[in-house]
């Protein structure tokens, strides 16, 4: 069914329920647009107005007129009508350019209703899609602050991370710090001991002279004893006739020799003292110089024992000369 049969159906309708027919309720009966709606309904009435027109041009008169004219006012009669008819052309050309005027206004305002309609339907789809993208940003808003929050979150770890390898730092920084001041003690040390070490060969060198100059002491020593012995020897030999008299030089000679003995005893004491002293570096000075003293004050002590042992030989020989000379003859003199 085309729209102005549509159309005519929902105005005749509508107008069958005593309802004024307007561009709106045609519209929503007849299920049209409003441009179709506005269009036809204008026709419609122009329809109407054109009918009633006709319908009142047609129109008899009533009895009484007609009496009236039957009594010869049928001039006034006809002037009347043509006066209607004229006042109501008037009027209908009047009624028909204002609902021109209006059907044009109608389809002005049926365009505008489409075009609202249209911008209705896409402000609804505009605010479907706002009302979408609303959610969207809602839904990425929420994610934001989640993100957000797990980013505070990190940056609370990152940051406790940072300042713990920062003491981290700080205790390593100590820490080399430490190994620092210990390598330079260490190096402190390791120059020192290289010191040490140096002082240490130095007074094992002066050990071990000291040691040549104490053996070299011995042997001077031994070979007085040897010497002390062979003279002992002559001694005993010469002194056969006065082996009585000379019996206190020879408990004197074997005291001295027994002196030498426990001097010798004492030199290879302090010689093995100083050897002991050699493995001792840092006592070594010290042990050496004691020896040192020690060997001198045998030595001395040597000295002196030979000098008394000499001397007591020397009294020893001039009492046997004594001896001999008491009993030699008279002129006879003994051979030296």
């Amino acid at each position: 069914m085309r729209d102005k049969d549509r159309v005519i159906e929902a105005i005749e309708a509508l107008t069958a329920e005593g309802i004024s027919p307007t561009v709106t309720t045609v519209r929503e009966r007849a299920g049209c647009s409003s441009a179709a709606a506005t269009r036809f309904l204008r026709e419609w009435r122009e329809e109407r107005a054109a009918r009633e027109a006709e319908e009142s041009a047609a129109a008899t008169p009533p009895d009484a007129v007609a009496r009236i004219a039957r009594r010869g006012i049928d001039t006034l009669w006809q002037e009347a009508v043509r006066t209607a008819r004229e006042e109501h052309d008037a009027e209908l050309t009047r009624a028909r350019e204002e609902l021109a005027r209006a059907g044009s206004e109608a389809d002005e305002l049926a365009r505008t209703v489409d075009d609202l309609g249209a911008e209705l339907t896409a402000a609804r789809t505009t605010q479907a899609h706002l009302r979408e993208a609303l959610e969207q940003a809602e839904e990425a808003r929420v994610a934001a602050d989640r993100d957000r929050t797990a980013a505070q979150a990190a940056r609370a770890r990152a940051e406790g991370e940072a300042a713990a390898a920062q003491r981290a730092l700080d205790e390593v920084r100590e820490e080399l710090a430490r190994v620092r001041a210990a390598m330079t003690a260490a190096e402190q040390a390791r120059r020192d001991a290289e010191r040490a070490r140096a002082t240490a060969d130095r007074e094992r060198a002066a050990a071990e002279a000291a040691h040549g100059q104490a053996q070299a002491t011995l042997e001077a020593l031994r070979e007085n004893l040897d010497q002390a012995r062979e003279a002992a020897a002559v001694s005993r030999e010469d002194a056969k006739v006065a082996r009585d008299d000379a019996g206190a030089a020879r408990d004197e000679a074997r005291a001295a020799r027994e002196s030498l003995e426990a001097a010798r005893d004492r030199a290879s004491r302090d010689l093995d003292a100083a050897r002991e002293q050699l493995a001792a570096e840092r006592e070594a000075r010290t042990l050496a110089e004691a020896a040192r003293a020690a060997a001198d004050a045998e030595r001395s002590a040597q000295a002196v024992a030979a000098a008394r042992l000499e001397g007591e030989l020397s009294a020893a020989r001039a009492r046997q000369a004594a001896g001999d000379d008491e009993r030699a003859p008279s002129g006879t003199v003994e051979p030296a």
